[in-house]
């Protein structure tokens, strides 16, 4: 695991990916929201948070990339004062990054089962399913440690907390690798389509 980055391989998602609250969500409380059942305005309300949620610790992990690198480059006389750790951040938001993700991708597949809910567009949803799994493996790695340490399943050289793996390409815990480029394209995937569960018209069938 890498503490001194050389280099940010994250792709940046702002402005692209723009805040979804309060906009989209006053367009689903007053728009739309009669229209779909009452569990599923909640949970489509929760996966517009929670994508909010999810690129905004994004960006936060990657500032800090990027912020840990201007350190490294700061003149001898003010480095020998101290050090700032600028990536103990970045654990921090890639790991809420992560958690908030896999939140969302639970919900669209329970929001599918609800007929009254807007259909899913299925392009996105193979594309996210395409680069889900090692999400999840990491997401899964983080809640359960603990039994994976008492089980000897963190070998003695691998991470137990999130950190920029050595090519820095992607995040690392355990054994478990996930790429910056899959997690930036689940991500826009993921708010592709809650612009679409927001806007268009509702379609009977949750998508398949």
């Amino acid at each position: 695991m890498r503490m001194v980055p050389t280099v940010c391989k994250m792709p940046a998602l702002h402005p692209n990916l723009a805040p979804l609250v309060p906009r989209e969500m006053l367009i689903s409380a007053f728009a739309t929201e009669n229209d779909i059942s009452p569990n599923a305005a909640l949970m489509r309300k929760n996966i517009v948070r929670l994508v909010d949620k999810a690129v905004f610790e994004y960006s936060h992990a990657r500032q800090a990339i990027l912020d840990q690198m201007a350190e490294s480059k700061r003149p001898y006389e003010e480095l020998v004062k101290g050090r700032i750790i600028y990536m103990f951040g970045f654990t921090d938001h890639m790991e809420n990054c992560v958690n908030a993700t896999r939140r969302v991708l639970g919900l669209l597949e329970n929001l599918r089962s609800d007929s009254s809910a807007p259909a899913q567009d299925r392009i996105i949803r193979r594309l996210v399913d395409a680069h889900s799994d090692p999400l999840v493996n990491i997401r899964n790695t983080l809640e359960h440690m603990g039994d994976a340490i008492n089980k000897g399943e963190i070998g003695e050289k691998q991470p137990v907390f999130l950190g920029l793996s050595d090519d820095q390409e992607s995040v690392s815990i355990g054994g478990h690798n996930l790429s910056f480029g899959s997690l930036a394209i689940i991500l826009k995937g993921l708010h592709a389509e809650c612009i679409r569960l927001l806007e268009s018209p509702n379609r009977a069938g949750g998508g398949a």
